[in-house]
């Protein structure tokens, strides 16, 4: 078997809330490891909302979301995956976390909207809707050998997020260290070839000195470095062999990608939900935020007198990058 796997983030770029990274990997019997996913599972699952039918979509998080059409499509891929794992019951929001070994309660005990905030999910579709998926893709990956393997994420909330970034002097530095701990986990745990397409990070070509710096027990030889995308085939005394490629807008190229978008996505937006749950409990009528800068500062400006009231640090609300 080989392992199919794709790594994406939600939330690089705001002011607020936090970053999410994210690793989806599925089992794929040798011989099909070289097509596309969305072809080969294509009874289950679709990279179109308009011709999905009674299908899955799983697509990039940024063409599946947004404001007006809300969380469900994204909630319906995430739970639905979930249901091949050990997750045999829509989960709650801090069960969620633990089965994607990005639960830090000492962290998120520092927020106070967060700190024992959990709630039950699924918090816009259906159990009967979730269940449904999971039965059809259930059957879909068991007619072709393919198992989904597992996803797990790393969350940097606020104040973690600056402390990496005061270290690092760059936020991009902390988003690569972040996909570092993912790829360790992935290689660690399996004994099979990992084929994995991770999301292009900000205009470098070059990985190959980074890749080395997080992995210096491996070996990594550049095979193609590019505008679009840039693979390394690493090595280690085991013998164990990975082929690892950056490749620009990867979420449209690979399914396991598309996948850990939407967790990532899904994860962040929890997290959302909560701080907006928490202001809009102590303002009544303020409009809620998704955290991005133009409208960050809105929200900031409006909950800016309740900050001063509640003595509430900048560091664990507002990011330094």
């Amino acid at each position: 078997m080989t392992i199919i796997a794709g790594i994406d983030e939600a939330g690089y770029g705001p002011v607020l809330g936090p970053l999410v990274i994210t690793v989806a990997a599925f089992d794929v019997p040798d011989e099909k490891a070289h097509g596309s996913l969305w072809e080969l599972l294509k009874e289950g699952v679709s990279d179109s909302l308009k011709d999905k039918k009674n299908r899955l979509c799983i697509r990039d998080s940024k063409k599946l979301y947004n404001a007006r059409s809300g969380l469900r499509a994204v909630e319906d891929a995430v739970l639905s995956f979930l249901q091949l794992t050990d997750a045999k019951t829509a989960p709650s929001f801090y069960q969620l976390l633990d089965r994607l070994s990005c639960h830090d309660a000492g962290a998120l005990a520092r927020y106070p909207w967060y700190a024992g905030k959990d709630y039950t999910l699924p918090v816009a579709t259906s159990v009967s809707a979730v269940l449904n998926y999971a039965n059809l893709l259930q059957y879909t990956l068991g007619r072709h050998n393919v198992r989904f393997h597992y996803a797990g994420s790393c969350v940097l909330a606020v104040r973690e997020f600056n402390e990496q970034v005061r270290l690092s002097g760059n936020k991009g530095a902390v988003l690569f260290r972040s996909c570092a701990s993912l790829i360790t986990k992935l290689w660690d745990a399996s004994g099979d070839t990992i084929h994995l397409t991770i999301d292009k990070q900000g205009g470098r070509n070059s990985y190959l000195d980074p890749l080395q710096e997080q992995f210096p027990t491996a070996t990594f030889l550049a095979m193609e470095e590019g505008a679009k995308i840039s693979t390394y085939e690493a090595t280690n005394a085991q013998k164990k062999k990975m082929i690892l490629s950056f490749v620009e807008k990867g979420e449209e190229s690979c399914m396991a990608v598309a996948l850990a978008s939407l967790f990532s996505k899904y994860v962040r937006e929890l997290f959302m939900r909560l701080e907006n749950q928490y202001w809009l409990q102590c303002m009544p009528g303020l409009k809620p935020t998704a955290g991005y800068y133009e409208d960050a500062h809105r929200f900031l400006s409006q909950i800016a007198p309740l900050i001063r009231e509640k003595a509430i640090q900048e560091d664990i609300l507002i990011r330094i990058r």
